[in-house]
């Protein structure tokens, strides 16, 4: 009967430790990369989530956020960046969506975090940028009537003014520069297909954001009040917050798929005021605030932290 001797037992507990640091390894690499993809959130992981966290902005870098807005719609991004900046420590930069046009797809691969406020006016162009920047797994949050107004110009002429999320196709009449009925566009018509290949295709930004746009709703003290707390966006805070400082709200539906997570009651009458839809597969979070969200940011800060990632 063979019996082992001591060197061959320090060899075996030495492969076995070796086996266990790999496996330890391989399981790190693996909820690092699902962290990467969105499955999971670190932080989330009991005793280790932190460390596990900091290992993940060794590796892939610090995400950083970016705020795109106007100066013409609900909100106040400059309290939002103020608030953002004493409360939480992490790069971010904000941009004047006006002055954010060249390369604005490309851009937004730098983020992990987009948030959109006082933005009224965007362009198809900038939807089909911001639809294929979640599409490709950034996450983004979208305040209020933000990107409801747009304009088709031709020759620095406006052709359609285009409201809500929806946006159609606008073609041009090549002999009075007017717009035209793009069902009459044919070899021999005069009605023609804009250049700009943003205006050749339909845009349903409301399918990502998981609301339709209604109007604004003009009102004094607002409450918020949560509806859903096993939601990970409000778990474990209070039920209602006082909107101080609002008057103004934007009405929407929320779709079947998205989850209505506050409602907004002003005066009688009560509207969805948070909505998230969380897309299966490779999809962004999108996160909807009918109100300006720097209003209850014991709300906002911890879906920033987690989103940015």
């Amino acid at each position: 009967m063979y019996v082992s001797s001591p060197a061959d037992e320090s060899r075996r507990q030495a492969r076995l430790i070796v086996n266990m640091v790999l496996v330890v390894f391989l399981l790190i690499g693996l909820l690092l990369m699902l962290q990467y993809f969105h499955f999971l959130y670190l932080r989330d992981i009991p005793l280790i989530g932190n460390w596990l966290m900091d290992v993940y902005e060794r590796v892939f870098g610090v995400p950083k956020v970016l705020i795109l807005h106007g100066d013409d719609s609900i909100g106040n991004w400059e309290e939002l960046r103020s608030q953002l900046s004493k409360r939480l420590i992490f790069y971010s930069e904000d941009v004047d969506v006006r002055k954010f046009s060249a390369g604005m797809g490309q851009k937004l691969k730098e983020y992990g975090l987009v948030i959109v406020e006082d933005a009224k006016r965007l362009d198809k162009d900038k939807l089909i940028n911001l639809d294929d920047y979640v599409r490709s797994g950034g996450n983004l949050i979208w305040v209020g009537d933000a990107g409801t107004i747009g304009y088709v110009e031709y020759e620095d002429r406006v052709l359609a003014n285009q409201t809500g999320w929806t946006r159609n196709i606008v073609c041009i009449d090549e002999k009075t520069l007017a717009a035209c009925s793009c069902k009459t566009v044919r070899a021999n018509s005069t009605c023609k297909f804009l250049p700009d290949e943003a205006e050749q295709v339909r845009v349903d930004f409301s399918a990502t954001l998981g609301v339709d746009f209604s109007r604004n709703v003009i009102g004094d003290n607002p409450i918020l009040e949560i509806v859903d707390r096993s939601n990970w966006a409000v778990m474990g805070i209070r039920l209602t917050f006082p909107l101080s400082g609002t008057n103004k709200i934007t009405k929407v539906a929320n779709s079947y798929d998205s989850s209505l997570v506050a409602n907004v009651k002003l005066g009688e009458d009560t509207y969805p005021g948070i909505v998230i839809n969380d897309q299966p597969g490779v999809w962004g979070s999108v996160i909807y605030f009918a109100y300006p969200p720097e209003k209850t940011m014991e709300i906002l800060l911890p879906i920033v932290e987690r989103l940015r990632y």
